[in-house]
């Protein structure tokens, strides 16, 4: 029945009343406290009961373990670059990889345990059950690997904090030291299993280098067979210094020739000189000629000679015998002395031309030599073209075979470097990691106490009545705000503007009136007013719109008419099509509240009219006070006496116009039915109910 209520689109706006959403919570306590506590005894139940669950960690650093001893390039080498961050994640990746579940499992023996194969103790009803529905996958469907496998993975999580090269290995289990063996198993079997991917690497890299070496072999054997066989055919033979004969001949040649010119050169110069030192009669300057032993013992007579004659010629004349004798011995030795130069001279004069002839000869053989070395300069090409191909070979041969001694090497050593290393070892926890008993307690109690209150707050928030009505600046005449839509003029004009100068109420009662409603609205989300008698015409109608539009202000209000047939109120909303339905018509099931509740066309107050239907009660009065409770902040109840009886049970307050002896009778009749009754003497304007 309220989803027919219409709710005036202003208030969207409005402020959160938070003193009324207190008042709320302290009313519906119960309902807070109520989930609050079950949510408590729930987590406590459930963290002493649930069975605890161990955590062991057990550390990783990714790095690179190779040394200069490790390498297989011993020199200089620049370093190895760490592992970058998708490295990192395909590490984690191969830590998660079910083959190296499967060597764990195998290691520590978890076929049969309960806690990892669930079929070990039996399916129990409750797997049955989720099986059934699709939740949980059937373990009698599974194999029993696969099913300790799924069980392995749900335990086992490997992490990487932030811009590091570390893994920290997480094991879950019921047994602590399961949970530190399955960690630091986990690890080993990590490194293990790079070691053994390094030693097949080396083995597939030692069987592939086998087979190049062997072929490398052959065909260096036949190349340097190739290379032997054309220096036979060509007689290019290597001689001393790896040098071809031909061209090493040449070379013998060229260095004998350039001797033999030097020893040309030298005799014609000694010749010469000597010649000339003849000419000049200088004999005795001449070092080949000073350094003969005939030509010095000519000399030395030579001199003895002139001694004598010196000697002689004291006593002597020149003509004497004597004298002539020893001058003529002497003339004698200079003739021998001239003749043992020129026959030195002639002696390099021959040596001369002995240089000259052989000069000549180791020309013409330099020469022909050179014919010959340069018709084996092609022979020679070829043969280098041979000798690079095969020494090319040889060299690819060693690199190859030093590769295949390493390869060979890694493949037996055992300790192959892994490309990580344990860094901490995983140790048997004392303290469980789950359940925390404390922190799940607290978040669980402070969860049913936030959702339990969030769900009266929503409540409050989504029927608006938590919100405080945005309070609109006074307007004497209201039809000046709001434009009229097509209404007849002159059925609301008498309502609107007829003054109501005969029936004033004192400004003191109408504040009273305004705090009574005030005083019960801080105790309830709705406050029922009555206010009666309410005649079909009359100027007490003008006292009941007036307030209902002054509480408008104040929030959402509806002004409800008890009577059927009330026409002073029809003028209020827009009914083209005759009378507007109202309560008559609600009551008796012939329209629901969307249809008989209008808005009013010179306020944001909302208009139930009386109605015009006759019939038999469908609903009771009593639902259709509930259901405009829940909806408006305020409602108006417009009654005759006989209605006003009927409906003071369900308001909370009810003020009867009139200060007469009836008035009173009435007043109390209303009290003892349980309403808050009170007496308004005289009447009301709209005036005077707009402005206060």
């Amino acid at each position: 029945m309220r989803s027919g209520v219409t709710i005036d689109a202003e208030t969207a706006t409005n402020e959160i009343d938070l003193s009324r959403i207190g008042r709320v919570l302290l009313e519906k306590r119960w309902w807070v406290i109520g989930p609050t506590l079950a949510a408590l005894v729930g987590a406590l139940i459930f963290v002493n009961v649930v069975k605890p669950r161990y955590s062991a960690d057990a550390r990783l650093l990714l790095e690179n373990q190779e040394s200069f001893l490790t390498r297989a390039d011993k020199g200089e080498r620049a370093e190895l670059t760490a592992p970058d961050a998708e490295a990192v994640q395909s590490q984690i990746q191969l830590l998660t990889s079910r083959d190296l579940a499967r060597r764990v499992i195998k290691k520590l023996d978890l076929q049969g345990n309960p806690e990892f194969d669930p079929l070990a103790n039996g399916v129990g009803p409750i797997t049955r059950v989720l099986a059934l529905l699709g939740i949980s996958r059937d373990p009698t469907r599974m194999s029993p690997e696969d099913r300790i496998l799924e069980k392995f993975s749900e335990k086992l999580a490997v992490l990487s904090p932030t811009k590091t090269r570390v893994l920290s290995v997480e094991f879950s289990s019921r047994n602590p030291d399961l949970a530190a063996r399955a960690a630091n198993a986990v690890a080993e079997t990590y490194i293990e299993m790079q070691q053994e991917a390094k030693r097949e690497n080396a083995r597939a890299a030692a069987q592939s280098l086998g087979t190049l070496v062997a072929e490398l072999h052959t065909r260096v054997a036949q190349a340097e067979t190739r290379v032997e066989e054309f220096r036979a055919q060509t007689g290019l033979l290597i001689g001393a210094n790896n040098v071809a004969i031909p061209t090493q001949q040449l070379g013998e040649l060229n260095q004998q020739l350039s001797a033999a010119r030097a020893a040309q050169a030298d005799a014609q110069a000694k010749a010469r000189i000597l010649r000339e030192m003849l000419r000049r009669n200088r004999i005795g300057d001449i070092p080949d000629v000073s350094n003969n032993e005939s030509i010095r013992r000519i000399n030395e007579q030579r001199v003895a000679l002139r001694a004598q004659l010196a000697l002689e010629s004291r006593t002597l004349l020149p003509m004497h015998p004597r004298i002539k004798e020893l001058t003529a011995q002497l003339m004698d030795l200079d003739a021998q002395w001239r003749i043992a130069a020129e026959r030195t001279a002639r002696t390099l004069e021959n040596d001369a031309n002995i240089a000259a002839a052989r000069v000549e000869n180791l020309t013409r053989a330099l020469d022909e030599q050179k014919r010959v070395t340069g018709a084996a300069g092609a022979d020679e090409a070829k043969l280098r073209d041979l000798e690079r191909a095969a020494r090319l070979l040889k060299d690819q041969l060693e690199a190859e075979s030093a590769k295949y001694q390493e390869a060979l090497a890694r493949e037996r050593v055992k300790a192959t470097p892994a490309d990580a290393r344990i860094i901490q070892r995983a140790l048997a926890p004392q303290l469980p990691s789950f359940p925390k008993k404390l922190p799940i307690t607290i978040f669980a109690t402070l969860a049913g106490l936030i959702l339990s209150a969030g769900v009266i707050i929503s409540g409050e928030m989504l029927s608006g009545r938590a919100r405080v009505a945005k309070q609109a600046a006074p307007s004497p005449e209201a039809p000046e705000s709001t434009p009229v839509v097509a209404a007849p003029m002159e059925r609301s004009a008498p309502a609107l503007v007829e003054p109501a100068a005969e029936n004033v109420l004192p400004a003191s009662a109408e504040v009273d009136a305004v705090s009574a409603i005030d005083k019960a609205r801080a105790a309830t989300n709705c406050v029922k007013v009555l206010v009666t008698p309410c005649e079909d015409d009359g100027k007490p109608s003008d006292t009941v719109i007036a307030l209902g539009r002054n509480l408008s202000r104040r929030g959402r209000t509806l002004l409800a008419v008890a009577d059927r047939g009330a026409a002073a109120y029809d003028a209020l909303v827009h009914a083209p099509q005759g009378a507007p339905k109202g309560m008559a018509d609600l009551v008796t099931g012939v329209a629901d509240f969307a249809e008989v509740i209008h808005r009013d066309v010179g306020s944001r107050l909302h208009v139930m009219p009386g109605g015009v239907h006759e019939g038999e009660t469908r609903y009771e009065l009593a639902l259709v006070v509930d259901a405009l409770a829940h909806t408006y902040d305020f409602v108006v109840f417009a009654a005759s006496r006989v209605e006003a009886r009927r409906l003071a049970p369900f308001v909370d307050l009810a003020f009867v116009l009139g200060g007469d002896a009836e008035a009173e009778s009435l007043r109390a009749e209303l009290a003892q039915a349980g309403a808050d009754a009170q007496l308004l003497e005289g009447g009301a304007g709209a005036d005077d109910l707009v402005a206060a």
